[in-house]
């Protein structure tokens, strides 16, 4: 039998095994430490996993941080482990602003956090948050690659009504400023964020008005290319009726559910085509659950059910029929404030 080479075994087994094998074959010697530890394979390997459907759920609960596996779009039954972060905080003080290749972007109490759980490796990003009259649902950002393929993470922040973009680069280990869209007031305390959702090389934030008689909402894009910020409109199902939307990337895609109320439960999946909303599924067996049981619950599905969040503090439960979860079972990227989709890998987040 003839021998493989080390490159072919790097490429075509190592490249494919899970990250927590990957760090145990570390110890084999100094030649497979090096390799195994260079960004070229951390990349490599990730692109192997990406190409699978299954991915991990992270979530949060009141004394836990638990992971369970996602096999196809649906959390598999009995798989939760609970996993510790390095700091000693209650879970609850966490908030989950994006996930990208095994990376979660956290807020944890004054602190902008880039955080691996699979190897609790971290770094943290920013320590400037004003101490009092404060609200960390303020924040949001991102991870991206940019062309280069160095590791970007964008800031946005909220301060005196005004919104403060800045982008972080893993490889110089410094921050550089952006500029916002003009004469807009996203800024001010009426309005809040969602957390953000790449699709191809666009992150995408809604952004809502939180009186409860207007409810305008708007898509607020980031071009990772260019690194740029422009609006896109929100799909209202009907005239004047306020939405909550729920972004979800699908083959790459980005699409939203979009939760109309309080006269009638409606929900429907958009997908963005160019910058117009095509609406693809209709979902007629939605109904209300009791906000209490569920609060600390990510949108997510379990038993062929999604979980959304309505503007007005409803749990809203959106059960699936076989057409409508095989649609949605590839689904790419989730994030949410409690929880968020993402797959175990040996990306570090410091350079």
């Amino acid at each position: 039998m003839e021998a493989i080479d080390f490159d072919t075994l790097v490429v075509e087994v190592l490249s494919r095994l899970p990250a927590k094998s990957i760090c145990r074959f570390k110890y084999v010697c100094k030649a497979w430490c090096a390799e195994l530890s260079s960004n070229q394979f951390a990349i490599l390997h990730c692109v192997c996993l990406n190409k699978s459907k299954n991915r991990k759920l992270i979530s949060l609960n009141d004394m836990s941080i638990d992971v369970d596996n996602v096999i196809s779009g649906k959390i598999e039954f009995g798989s939760t482990k609970s996993i510790c972060f390095p700091f000693e905080t209650p879970p609850l003080s966490l908030r989950f602003l994006f996930s990208l290749d095994g990376l979660l972007l956290v807020y944890c109490i004054r602190k902008l956090i880039l955080w691996n759980p699979t190897t609790n490796w971290y770094t943290i990003l920013s320590e400037d948050y004003p101490i009092h009259r404060y609200a960390h649902e303020y924040d949001t950002g991102a991870i991206y690659y940019d062309q280069s393929n160095d590791l970007k993470v964008l800031h946005i922040k909220r301060r005196y009504n005004n919104v403060f973009a800045s982008v972080y680069s893993r490889r110089f280990g410094i921050w550089r400023d952006v500029e916002f869209i003009n004469s807009t007031n996203f800024g001010s305390s009426s309005y809040a964020w969602s957390v953000g959702t790449l699709s191809a090389k666009t992150v995408y934030f809604i952004v809502s008005q939180c009186w409860w008689v207007i409810g305008k909402k708007f898509i607020v894009a980031f071009d990772v290319l260019s690194e740029t910020f422009k609006l896109i409109n929100f799909p209202l199902t009907r005239d004047l009726i306020p939405s909550q939307g729920h972004l979800i990337t699908l083959n790459r895609n980005i699409h939203m559910f979009v939760v109309s109320e309080p006269e009638e439960l409606i929900v429907e999946l958009f997908k963005l085509e160019g910058e117009v909303w095509h609406k693809v599924i209709s979902f007629q067996n939605s109904q209300t659950v009791s906000f209490q049981s569920r609060r600390h619950q990510p949108h997510i599905m379990e038993y062929n059910t999604w979980i959304l969040m309505s503007d007005w503090g409803h749990m809203v439960t959106v059960k699936l029929t076989d057409e409508e979860l095989h649609y949605l079972q590839d689904v790419d990227t989730f994030n949410g404030v409690n929880g968020a989709l993402f797959i175990e890998t040996i990306i570090p987040p410091f350079s």
